[in-house]
């Protein structure tokens, strides 16, 4: 068996996926496709509680998504993912990059995510904000098309 390089997929990526009424969605699926026969894919449970929160929220989706898909939802990508759960090396690296990078706020969501990669060693994220994470040297890039991997 051929071992796979670990990719993490961020949030809006699974909102894209879940938004058939969003002009990305297409585009998101198709580079989905191709990231899923290449990659090993990983989410953490910050990224599912993300997920919950914006597909139910109208200011983020004209038509919000019902309890139960949103646990529909959620029991799919917990089948489809590795899931990351969040343990004291997780909070350990959120630390340090807080640090290192100064941050507040809204960052340190995104530097919870790249703390959760650092502790299963992914360096790869598939994100369409590629802006949020390009100060974190810890991890390269892949954005939407996949072509555009950013080092």
């Amino acid at each position: 068996m051929i071992m796979k390089d670990k990719i993490f997929i961020d949030t809006n990526i699974l909102v894209y996926l879940a938004d058939a009424d969003d002009t990305f969605n297409a585009k998101v699926k198709e580079a989905f496709k191709d990231i899923l026969e290449k990659y090993e894919p990983w989410i953490s449970r910050q990224v599912l509680r993300e997920y919950a929160v914006v597909v139910s929220r109208k200011e983020y989706l004209e038509k919000p998504i019902e309890a139960k898909e949103i646990i529909e939802d959620i029991e799919k990508w917990e089948k489809l993912f590795n899931v990351v759960d969040e343990t004291q090396d997780i909070t350990d690296n959120l630390k340090k990059l807080i640090t290192k990078y100064n941050l507040k706020g809204k960052r340190i969501h995104d530097s919870n995510i790249v703390a959760s990669m650092m502790r299963y060693e992914i360096s790869l994220l598939f994100t369409f904000n590629v802006k949020d994470f390009q100060a974190f040297e810890e991890i390269r890039l892949l954005g939407i098309p996949p072509q555009s991997d950013i080092e």
